[in-house]
């Protein structure tokens, strides 16, 4: 599941490695580049709930094959687009495997491992950070060797052909692991759980959450690049530095939530996050700015394990149905997120994204004090 989700993250992060060169050659407009970074997510949002039907009805493995190809194959022919239009289309497709493909995989890691999801969810989040240095490693080498910002999607997706053969070499070994995993459903469940508080204030977080980190993924080797004045490689290779620290911060403060108590945990985590954002937009020096982004990465990053891993606890036992209530959330931010920032643009690449992380930063720490242990984590923690 962790490799799989790798691969995902390689053909997400490819793209904002090499978005300043795409920018000129595309001609891209500041819309334009909010609609195109926002267009995988939007191909998710749309597949993301049929995702669990999908795999009830054909199966968990076929389900992740297909969205593995289709995700591969549509990342590889976003390095022959031509305009904005084509570019837009092929990323929006690929996005549709990518919805396929991790809801399964998420909701089948939190109930394979109960007693210790915060721990097994922060590792499946980490497949997210290794692919993530794979991507901007990719696309920041593939621009330095080449001069040209198309090599990087042939080459990225080569990583998922080889994912995909392994799952079709081992499918009947995997045909039997995790039998009777939940998927990411919103059904009858979800409507009982929207009359639970917790819910909809972890719902809330989420969104909140989300919304103020979600610009790193997608325009963090922009920002160094725009407005620090590094180059295309250099800064992919400091997002990948922000990138790994996020990968402790998963694993690290994801096991930590397993033994105290996730919503008081969260409180703490976003705080750190809103500091860390404040450094790191504030500061006018380098070695500043580096601890400021290597912060934000650990601390934001952290959060989402520990979310995910409350919400489940909120579930009463329907995991897929909590699970799709809160990525029902996240996906909604990940959609308006980079449109925001890139709509605002226009009064700086540096204070539109400040803007879009410190705003609704601080909004999740305000609504992270209204989050609640169930009572039956209280007595096991």
């Amino acid at each position: 599941m962790t490799m799989g989700y790798a691969v995902y993250a390689v053909d997400r992060t490819v793209l904002s490695s090499v978005l300043a060169a795409m920018e000129p050659s595309l001609a891209l407009t500041n819309s334009e580049i909010g609609w195109l970074s926002a267009a995988q997510y939007i191909g998710v949002t749309c597949i993301v709930f049929a995702a669990g039907y999908l795999s009830d009805r054909f199966g968990r493995w076929p389900v992740i094959i297909a969205g593995l190809t289709t995700f591969t194959a549509f990342t590889l022919l976003i390095g022959t687009s031509t305009s904005f239009t084509e570019a837009f289309t092929y990323r929006l497709i690929s996005g549709l495997g990518e919805g396929a493909f991790w809801p399964v995989a998420m909701a089948s890691v939190a109930n394979y491992f109960r007693g210790r999801k915060g721990l097994a969810l922060g590792i499946f989040y980490v497949g997210f950070d290794v692919g993530s240095a794979a991507g901007l490693s990719i696309g920041g080498i593939a621009y330095l060797v080449y001069s040209s910002w198309r090599p990087a999607f042939f080459i990225a997706p080569l990583l998922g052909f080889f994912v995909i053969v392994g799952i079709l070499l081992l499918r009947r070994r995997l045909a039997g692991a995790g039998q009777g995993a939940g998927s990411l459903r919103l059904g009858r469940d979800a409507l009982q759980l929207l009359r639970k508080r917790n819910v909809i204030v972890v719902m809330a977080f989420a969104l909140l959450a989300t919304w103020a980190s979600v610009w790193q993924v997608v325009f963090l080797p922009y920002y160094f690049f725009k407005v620090m004045n590094f180059t295309i490689l250099s800064s992919a290779l400091l997002s990948l530095l922000v990138t790994i620290a996020g990968g402790f911060g998963k694993v690290i403060l994801g096991g930590l939530s397993d033994t105290v108590k996730r919503n008081r945990l969260l409180v703490i985590v976003t705080f750190a996050s809103l500091l860390s954002y404040a450094l790191f937009f504030a500061s006018i020096s380098f070695p500043l700015d580096l601890a400021g982004a290597l912060s934000m990465g650990f601390f934001s990053s952290s959060i989402f394990p520990i979310m995910q891993s409350l919400m489940t606890d909120s579930a009463g036992g329907t995991t897929g149905s909590a699970l799709g209530l809160s990525t029902s959330s996240q996906s909604v931010a990940t959609i308006f997120s980079p449109i925001i920032s890139a709509s605002l643009f226009t009064i700086g690449v540096g204070r539109a994204l400040a803007l879009d992380a410190m705003v609704p930063i601080t909004l999740a720490f305000v609504v992270a004090f209204f989050l609640r242990e169930p009572r039956v984590q209280q007595i096991l923690k």
